[in-house]
This record gives structure tokens, C-alpha cells and sequence, in this order.
């Protein structure tokens, strides 16, 4: 059941009700966003855009109907969508400093802080497929479980498995190849 809005009314085109919807689900999505895209701007944006979309198929809502599922929905392929569309806009190659760092040759006394492991990390993780990135994102920087990956996602653990494994596989090339 929904938190103080009214499906019907939304269907409607009330957008007093729809605004009460907006904030019911509003960070909720954005934290969907943000642990996908691992970015604060793209997850803003992700969100403005699941609503906007929500909004113009609002006549199909129904009132029994799941539309936090629907929002999750819209928002996680809109994630995907954005890397996906990164993807094929950019090259296969990633900033050179981050292996220098890694192997300890820009400035070997210098020690990696939190922060830094992890925009490292994320530059690594550039590289992967989108699927990959999302899992790794997921599992290995947000720590969260399979089962969370599996809600949010809507993949199954065999598939978050195999793209962790995969992921992990070609990162750790990346870094061999390098470092070698």
C-alpha cells in the first residue's frame, strides 16, 4: 500500500498527489541510482527522469499496482541505459596514473588513503562491462549482499556471481599487465 498518495488521483494528473509520491520514493531511488552510476550528479539526474517518465505513463497505473517496483524498474534500466551509453562514448583505456600509484611508482613513500583506493577503484572499473560495473560497484564497494544486488537489480545470484567473477578476473589482468 502506498504512504499518503492517491493512485487514482495521480492517474488524473493531480500533481499535489504525484508530488507526495516524489517524496515517498524520492531517496530511495536516488540511493539505487548512486550505488549503480556512483555518481551524485547521474543519480540526480536518474531520478528527475524515472519521475518524469513515471509522470508521463501515470494513466497506466493501477491502484492495486506496485509503483515502487515500477520506479525501482524505471530507475535501475535508466542506470544501465547511462552506462551503457558511456560505454560506447568512450575508449577501452583508462588513466595510466592510477597503475602508477598502484605499483608504487609515482611516489612509493606516499600511502593511499580510503578515498583515494576508491576513486582508483572506480576508474579500474570503467572498463567493465556495465553489468560487470554495477555488480563490482555493488558487492566490492558499497558491501552489500547478493540478495541487495538481486533486489535492486533484478538479476539472479548466479548472474551477480558470474559478473563479480568476471569483473575481478579482468580488473585483476589489468593491473598484472601493467605492474609486469
Amino acid at each position: 500500500m502506498n504512504k499518503g498518495y492517491n493512485i487514482s488521483e495521480i492517474r488524473e494528473g493531480n500533481q499535489i498527489e504525484f508530488r507526495k509520491l516524489m517524496d515517498d520514493n524520492m531517496d530511495h531511488l536516488y540511493t539505487i541510482a548512486f550505488r549503480i552510476t556512483a555518481s551524485e550528479e547521474d543519480a540526480r539526474d536518474i531520478v528527475q527522469d524515472t519521475f518524469i517518465r513515471l509522470w508521463e505513463k501515470r494513466k497506466i497505473l493501477k491502484e492495486s499496482g506496485r509503483v515502487k517496483y515500477l520506479l525501482r524498474k524505471i530507475a535501475v534500466n535508466k542506470s544501465y541505459d547511462l552506462l551503457r551509453k558511456r560505454k560506447r562514448n568512450r575508449t577501452d583505456r583508462i588513466d595510466m596514473s592510477v597503475f602508477k600509484v598502484l605499483a608504487g611508482g609515482e611516489n612509493a613513500d606516499h600511502k593511499l588513503n580510503e578515498r583515494e583506493v576508491l576513486t582508483i577503484l572506480r576508474s579500474l572499473a570503467s572498463v567493465l562491462s556495465p553489468k560487470q560495473r554495477i555488480v563490482f560497484t555493488m558487492v566490492e564497494l558499497q558491501e552489500m549482499s547478493h540478495d541487495e544486488v538481486a533486489g535492486i537489480t533484478g538479476m539472479t545470484k548466479s548472474t551477480i556471481k558470474s559478473n563479480l567473477n568476471h569483473a575481478k578476473r579482468r580488473l585483476g589482468h589489468l593491473v598484472d599487465n601493467y605492474i609486469k
